[in-house]
């Protein structure tokens, strides 16, 4: 493809969690156009227009529907950066256009998400569509053998990792637990990984604090794996990797340099979202993804996994009777 990449943006303002702005200003940086984008009601559309002009240095057309930008536009591509419970209406509509497509994790959320999210993965796959899904951690690991030489020559024996949201409950686990999952898919590759002995501890259903221990399974690997996820509305919100006793905080600095830090020692860390955007990018601009099958096989199994962990905590948290 000659002329840039034309896209369309659902879900444009920074609310929630939402990376809206900044996957445009990444878009842009990448070569990419962004042409329209979606807010869901009149009053809203000022306030994102402000924050895409803002962060990221464009001027898109405002839709109250994906659906009426669809129509109106002639686009290539489709980056869905809405809520959770949107993203399959999205991902079908932009399925249905021909449109490769980036979608905030978890790729669907709701009743019957694994299955919808692995139908949903093989009709790209199998419309030679690039589709990918914003789970960002996989693009850190260089850093992390950085400041750690040889620790990921192997497949890890122990995984730790704590993260920050700014939700609780169900949306805590939608928000955070695809990072973790995405890392242990990479860091220990299988066609069909699975989880055992999976424990919550957490003290209500929409507790601030949640600790989830499992047994990461990968053929003949085996993971033990421990995810702390504390709630918290502001920033900076801290993130911490700890593999087979090696870790890493990530810091942040104030011009928002991110760097990966251990022990008074240091590393650049190349910002993952800019990276897998212009992933995304250079593979949407090329119209083939040559890695389409291995991402295919990962977004189905860690739709799976993140929905036997969800099943277990709703399990293990729901009141007694």
């Amino acid at each position: 493809m000659s002329r840039p990449l034309r896209v369309g943006l659902v879900g444009a303002r920074r609310t929630r969690q939402g990376l809206g702005p900044f996957v445009a200003r990444d878009l842009r940086a990448a070569g990419a156009e962004v042409v329209a984008f979606v807010a869901t009601r009149e009053t809203t559309c000022a306030q994102a227009a402000e924050q895409l002009q803002q962060n990221a240095g464009v001027r898109p057309r405002p839709y109250l529907e994906t659906g009426a930008m669809l129509e109106a536009e002639t686009l290539d591509a489709l980056a869905i950066c809405s809520p959770h419970e949107t993203h399959a209406d999205a991902l079908e509509l932009g399925l249905n256009r021909g449109l490769h497509t980036l979608c905030e994790k978890p790729l669907v959320w709701g009743e019957d998400a694994a299955e919808k999210s692995v139908r949903l993965a093989r009709a790209f796959a199998d419309a030679s569509l690039v589709l990918f899904e914003n789970c960002q951690w996989p693009y850190t690991l260089p850093a992390f053998e950085r400041l750690h030489p040889g620790v990921l020559d192997q497949p890890p024996r122990r995984f730790e990792m704590l993260l920050e949201p700014a939700g609780d409950g169900a949306r805590m686990l939608g928000d955070s637990l695809p990072h973790p999952l995405s890392l242990l898919q990479r860091l220990a590759p299988a066609d069909a990984p699975r989880l055992e002995a999976i424990r919550c501890e957490s003290d209500a259903p929409d507790a601030p604090r949640v600790r989830l221990c499992f047994t990461y399974v990968a053929d003949d690997v085996l993971v033990e794996s421990e995810i702390k996820l504390h709630q918290k509305l502001t920033h900076p919100r801290e993130n911490r990797l700890v593999i087979d006793g090696h870790a890493v905080q990530r810091c942040v600095a104030p011009d928002y340099a991110l760097a990966f830090a251990d022990a008074g020692r240091r590393v650049k860390l190349d910002d993952p979202l800019t990276a897998l955007v212009a992933d995304f990018v250079g593979r949407a601009r090329d119209g083939f993804d040559p890695e389409a099958g291995r991402r295919t096989r990962e977004i189905a199994a860690r739709a799976a996994l993140l929905e036997s962990l969800v099943s277990a905590w709703r399990l293990q948290t729901a009141p007694a009777r």
